[in-house]
Formats: C-alpha cells, sequence, structure tokens
C-alpha cells in the first residue's frame, strides 16, 4: 500500500530556502515573531506551503503556543565526559516529571542564536546550557529572546549572576588551589597549565600566577589546547624538551591530561617522577589509565537538583537562584 506524502515544516523550509525556524515563526501567528520576517521571504514561505499542499498539524502547534514538555539542552560539544553527564542528569531528571530532552550543538554565538530562536519559537519550553565560552554580557545578549518569550533558563556559567534565569556554578578554585598546594608541598617548584582556547578558565590562570607570586617562585608556562588531545599532547611533549621542562603540568581536560601521561611514558619520562600531572573534571577515564590521574573536580553530579528547579520554574512554582556545585582535589597517582 502507498503511503501518501505529508509534507512537513521541514519540505517547506527546503523549498522556501530558509530555517524551519523562519517558518514556525510565520506560522506562529505570533505578531513579534512574524514581524521580524520580510515580506518577500513570508511570501516565499506562503507559495511553498501552497505548492507542497501543506497543512499544519493543529496539535503541533497547539504545543507550540502552550507547552512541548521538553527541554533544550545547549552544550559546546558532545563525546566528552563533562557534556555527556550534563545530557545523562537532564534526561534523567526531566524524565521523572514526564518531561522529554533534545540536544543541541552551538559553540559560536551565532550557531547559539539561531538555537535559541529555535526554542523561542517553540523546540522546547526552557532550556539548560553550557555557555562558559561566553562573556556575562554575551549571555544575556544570547538568552534576550527567550527573557522576552518568558522561557526559563538554567544557564551553566562561572560568574553570571541569576536574574531572568538561573544559574549554575561549578566551585572549581577552591579544589584548583587545593591542587597547587598538594603539588607544592610534594617539592614541585617550576609550574605549566595547558588551559582551554575557547571557554573561560575561571580564573584559574590568574589563581595560578597569584599562588606562585606567593611562594617566590617564577611565573607558569601557561598555554591552550587542553579541549584538543593532541594539541594538548603537543604541547606538552614540547615542554618536556625544553632546557628547565616543569616539574608540575595542570590540565583544564582530564581526557587531555590522559593523552599527555601516556606520550610522556612513551618518552621514557616517569610520571610523577620526572612531571607530576593533574586533570580536571574527574572523569571516569583518569580512574582506569596508569598511573591514576591526579585531578579536580566534583565528586558526584548535584545537577539533577538544579534541573528540577527549572521545571518548577516552567510551571510557576519557583524563581531563579544559583546552585554551587563543589568541586575537591581527588588525589590518584600521577601528581
Amino acid at each position: 500500500m502507498t503511503v501518501p506524502f505529508r509534507p512537513t515544516i521541514a519540505d517547506v523550509a527546503k523549498r522556501a530556502n530558509v530555517s524551519v525556524a523562519t517558518v514556525s515563526y510565520v506560522l506562529s501567528g505570533k505578531e513579534q515573531l512574524v514581524r521580524r520576517i520580510g515580506r518577500e521571504t513570508r511570501e516565499r514561505i506562503a507559495q511553498a506551503i501552497a505548492e507542497l499542499g501543506y497543512v499544519q498539524n493543529q496539535v503541533a502547534r497547539q504545543l507550540r503556543l502552550r507547552r512541548t514538555r521538553r527541554i533544550c539542552v545547549l552544550l559546546p560539544q558532545i563525546g566528552i565526559p563533562f557534556a555527556d553527564n550534563i545530557a545523562l542528569d537532564v534526561e534523567t531528571t526531566v524524565r521523572q516529571r514526564g518531561y522529554s530532552s533534545v540536544i543541541v550543538v552551538g559553540r559560536t554565538f551565532e550557531m547559539c542564536r539561531q538555537l535559541v530562536l529555535d526554542v523561542e519559537a517553540g523546540l522546547a519550553d526552557g532550556i539548560v546550557a553550557e555557555v562558559e565560552q561566553f562573556t556575562p554580557e554575551q549571555a544575556r545578549e544570547l538568552f534576550e529572546p527567550l527573557v522576552r518569550a518568558r522561557k526559563p533558563g538554567l544557564l551553566m556559567h562561572p560568574s553570571l549572576e541569576p536574574d531572568a534565569f538561573s544559574t549554575v556554578r561549578q566551585a572549581r578554585l577552591p579544589a584548583f588551589r587545593a591542587a597547587l598546594e598538594h603539588l607544592h608541598r610534594s617539592g614541585r617548584r617550576h609550574f605549566a597549565y595547558i588551559r582551554h582556547g575557547h571557554s573561560d578558565d575561571a580564573h584559574r590562570s590568574d589563581a595560578l600566577r597569584e599562588f606562585l607570586a606567593e611562594k617566590g617562585l617564577a611565573g607558569p608556562l601557561i598555554v591552550t589546547g587542553a579541549e584538543n588531545r593532541d594539541q594538548a599532547v603537543a604541547a606538552a611533549l614540547a615542554m618536556a624538551g625544553e632546557d628547565r621542562p616543569p616539574d608540575a603540568l595542570l590540565v583544564q581536560s582530564d581526557l587531555s591530561a590522559v593523552a599527555i601521561i601516556q606520550a610522556l611514558l612513551r618518552k621514557g619520562l616517569r610520571v610523577p617522577a620526572d612531571m607530576a600531572v593533574v586533570g580536571s573534571g574527574n572523569a571516569e577515564d583518569g580512574r582506569h589509565c596508569f598511573p591514576q590521574l591526579t585531578t579536580i573536580g566534583p565528586q558526584r553530579s548535584l545537577l539533577g537538583t538544579a534541573v528540577d528547579h527549572l521545571l518548577d520554574e516552567i510551571e510557576g512554582e519557583a524563581r531563579t537562584r544559583t546552585f554551587e556545585i563543589p568541586w575537591s582535589l581527588i588525589d590518584r597517582e600521577s601528581a
């Protein structure tokens, strides 16, 4: 039996050469959304609807105008433990309340802006977003459309104040300072740090410089590339080949720290005897490498409580607030 062709909103968007969000704006009937679309574009969409015989799904329309019982999870990348744990925490929590989640990826402001506009247009009732790559000012500008739409959000950012949205702060600095003290007590005097190149390092670079100045030690060698294991390994091997290599290396990624340990061992260097290595994030991989990775991170995930609060906000039962997730030093074998 032949199944009749039923065009979707995606088919309309393709025929009109516009985004799905743009078609959603026109179909929503909301003046504040429709007026953003130029007349020529609206006419193109109308023509595509007529040519395809598209009939708007009234159930979907009602969901867009009211509740989808869906939460959007915006992450700068996936496939790393930190991001995967966020996605798992959100999905586990929202399922218990009869919601679902959809994961989207965006690193640049432009990519994230389009995803925020999709949420505004009806993709989800609220958003959980990891946006540490942006300044507080950029983050506020990015999510301004959701303020207008009165859609709650839970933003993961080290310094953003809770105003229109609730926030989650990973309390990393106390654990980072504990790692520095641990390295110093064990006799380390020449420090290096491989940090992310595309996100805020939550003032860790400043804390490292201040710590070494307090101890009367030379300033640290700080390079970027922690988000890419190949770059991080190349940076660490270059440091190891210097006339005075660092004896303490901090890395803003457990996955890159594990890769660095293996690369150093292949070069005949001893970890931690020649170079102590400290990671960040408390990823499972650190427990299974040799030597086991000393790291900083949360002992367990606490994001579920914050996500549960977001659902209360969506249902009109809570106000915005800040959640602190404490980190600690997890002392193993590599430092």
